[in-house]
């Protein structure tokens, strides 16, 4: 009779993210990087399809144009789009942009010559002289770079309008604006300063099955959820300890986990910052999702089913409940058993049985390739602890 292989944390290389300490306490070998892992399937699809209609339609719609205005401001635009290449090409190093106004439908060529004006009307633009080419702004905001971000400063971009790089900051930062000019050593007079933007944010949306990274590796979403105006997210507790700081990937949108409990039993609730969006779906990684409406407890014997990019939509039954577990890294209590398999990368993936969650990936044995068993935690004694509520809507 065979020994079963020992369980492991289902995280990259099998022990992702525990902490330095915990890994010294319990002797485990470092754990190798995520990036070794295979590449996964693209996971940046939006959760809910777009619209069906054509992009006269949705420009229609968005800009409360008719039909015929919005075919006809698309036609423009590509015509315009056209002559730009043609007058850029004239215009030579003398060339500073273009502007389409949707309003007009025409299209206006910018130079920074004056004698070059008049060859690029031949062509049929519009022309206006302006302070700078295209290539001495684009070597403004190549100076702004190289000098580095500066707190209070959101962003620079060329203006071609104006013949000036636009340097955006929150309100009260236009000190902190001058000094990354003077640091980047370029021309004051090519740059303009504009208070109070918003500071912009990655965009991420909260889907379980989606990988996030933290420690140097990844894990998986299971479920949204809230606790009391704190949007985020339920995975698995040896991602991460409280405190430890997340990103979406590939956005990078940023979270920090706020809750984290392994061993003894392992989940964590990771609160998500600005950028993200909750839902109540789970990825089944073939361009579909499943709905999230409760968290019902299954009965054993019951089918459930897992998703991560690295191992796909998987599913099985549920064995057993109540298991303790021993893993390298420490004993956890309370774990259900199921005959899915799983792998490295799937720890935190959602566990589903129909439309209710039932918990997220801790750890297993086996593989997808020969078997094997995958427990998960529970989520309602999370959401009980932690005083949060399940996305569902």
């Amino acid at each position: 009779m065979h020994a079963s292989p020992s369980p492991v944390p289902r995280t990259a290389g099998a022990l992702l993210a525990l902490s330095l300490t915990t890994v010294l306490a319990f002797g485990s070998a470092p754990a190798p990087s995520w990036a070794a892992l295979p590449a996964a399937p693209d996971s940046t699809a939006p959760a809910r399809p777009g619209s069906s209609a054509g992009p006269a339609d949705a420009v229609a719609a968005q800009f409360g144009l008719s039909p015929s205005a919005a075919r006809d401001l698309l036609r423009a635009q590509e015509e315009a789009a056209r002559a730009d290449a043609e007058a850029a090409e004239a215009a030579g190093p003398a060339y500073a942009g273009s502007v389409f106004d949707s309003s007009t439908l025409r299209l206006t060529v910018l130079v920074d010559t004056p004698s070059v004006a008049e060859e690029v009307r031949r062509t049929g633009a519009r022309v206006e002289v302006v302070p700078r080419s295209a290539d001495e702004l684009d070597g403004v905001v190549a100076g702004l770079d190289a000098a580095g971000p500066r707190a209070g400063v959101v962003g620079w971009y060329p203006d071609p309008s104006e013949g000036a790089v636009v340097v955006e900051t929150v309100d009260g930062a236009s000190s902190e604006a001058a000094a990354l000019v003077e640091d980047a050593g370029v021309d004051p007079a090519a740059v303009r300063v504009r208070e109070g933007a918003e500071q912009a944010v990655p965009y991420a949306e909260v889907v379980g099955g989606r990988l996030f990274r933290t420690g140097g590796g990844v894990c998986t979403i299971g479920f949204a959820a809230t606790a009391p105006g704190e949007p985020g997210f339920l995975t698995a507790g040896h991602c991460g300890t409280a405190g430890a700081p997340v990103e979406s990937i590939p956005a990078g949108a940023s979270g920090t986990f706020q809750h984290s409990q392994f061993p003894g039993s392992d989940g964590a609730f990771v609160r998500v910052g600005p950028g993200w969006t909750l839902t109540n779906l789970v990825d089944d990684q073939a361009g579909g999702f499943v709905e999230v409406t409760g968290s019902q407890p299954a009965p054993i014997g019951s089918t459930v089913c897992t998703s991560n990019p690295y191992n796909g939509w998987r599913c099985g039954r549920i064995l057993g409940r109540n298991h303790t577990v021993s893993y390298p890294q420490g004993t956890v209590h309370g774990l259900t058993r199921t005959d899915v398999c799983s792998g490295p990368g799937g720890s935190g993936a959602p566990f589903v049985a129909g439309s209710q969650a039932q918990g997220v990936t801790s750890g297993g044995s086996g593989s997808c390739v020969s078997g094997g068993t995958t427990y998960f935690q529970d989520v309602n004694p999370l959401l009980a602890m932690w005083g949060l509520e399940l996305v569902t809507s």
